[in-house]
């Protein structure tokens, strides 16, 4: 069975790869799909006086949202997957965790909620398939 990293923002381009893996699940057999949204390590200036449980709280909060979508198109057309939330830089975290997941591919939108949307293939995009130790399948939406 193959294993798939998805990394999932909340974007159309996210859930586009979700649609993918869906068509891939139908056309080629049954898959294991890991949906991981990354959010990035919030810098101090921003938590001053928050607590470190509720910092952690509300991001997790935000990683659901992002992947409710994804996770539900999942769900209903029966594709086995499991999601994770994790704290760090996206890149690095996304290739990280497709190594320990001993993940086959990784899946994922060729461009994510960044805030420069003219580019081709995303800065995160970028980095992951610099350090990705396995094949990086970009999907675009049908506008790009």
């Amino acid at each position: 069975m193959e294993k798939i990293l998805l990394p999932v923002d909340g974007s159309n381009q996210a859930f586009r790869a979700g649609e993918w893996i869906v068509a891939i699940s139908r056309k080629y057999g049954p898959l294991e799909v890991h949906v991981v949204n990354v959010e990035p390590q919030p810098i101090d200036w921003q938590i001053h006086g928050i607590e470190t449980e509720a910092t952690k709280a509300h991001l997790m909060v935000r990683a659901h949202i992002a992947m409710k979508p994804v996770l539900h198109l999942l769900n209903e057309a029966g594709v086995k997957h499991s999601d994770h939330v994790e704290l760090g830089e996206p890149g690095e975290t996304i290739a990280a965790l497709a190594e320990k997941f001993g993940c086959d591919t990784i899946v994922m939108g060729s461009r994510g909620l960044g805030a420069v949307t003219g580019l081709a293939l995303g800065s995160v995009g970028r980095k992951v398939l610099h350090l990705a130790k396995m094949p990086v399948v970009f999907v675009k939406t049908n506008n790009e």
